[in-house]
């Protein structure tokens, strides 16, 4: 099998993909450097050919922040609206992350790390969840 054929099975199946973020670094204010600035979830189909991206984008609350001695946690809010948010936690004692996302008022799953990048290559990976607020953009397939 080809790779341009292996692709389109892939599309056909649904693929998940993992996001990156950046730190959300404010100058001044470092008890953020251990949130991200922004999650993206994103899944991508294959519908009568035409391949089709789903994205959801969580950005910060930031009058949801929390810290004590142990721990800093924030609520991320999905930009298209609906009732879906994120927990992201950090515990500066263990450096380690977890992530909770919920959709619709029920979990849609979560995932925890020791290091920024395993951590969200895991929780983005969730993917997007039925009935979950994002855009949906048709591809162009040319090469």
């Amino acid at each position: 099998m080809n790779f341009k054929q292996e692709c389109k099975n892939a599309a056909n199946r649904g693929v998940l993909y993992s996001f990156i973020p950046r730190r959300l670094g404010i100058e001044g204010l470092p008890k953020y450097n251990n949130m991200p600035f922004n999650v993206m979830f994103q899944k991508f189909i294959s519908k009568n050919g035409i391949i089709i991206s789903g994205t959801a984008i969580y950005e910060p609350s930031f009058l949801t922040f929390q810290e004590n001695e142990d721990n800093c946690s924030m609520i991320y809010k999905n930009i298209y609206g609906g009732n879906s948010w994120l927990k992201v936690s950090y515990n500066n004692q263990e450096n380690t992350w977890n992530g909770l996302k919920v959709v619709n008022d029920k979990s849609a799953g979560q995932a925890f790390g020791t290091d920024w990048k395993i951590f969200f290559i895991h929780f983005t990976m969730l993917g997007l969840s039925n009935g979950e607020k994002c855009k949906l953009e048709k591809l162009d397939r040319k090469p």
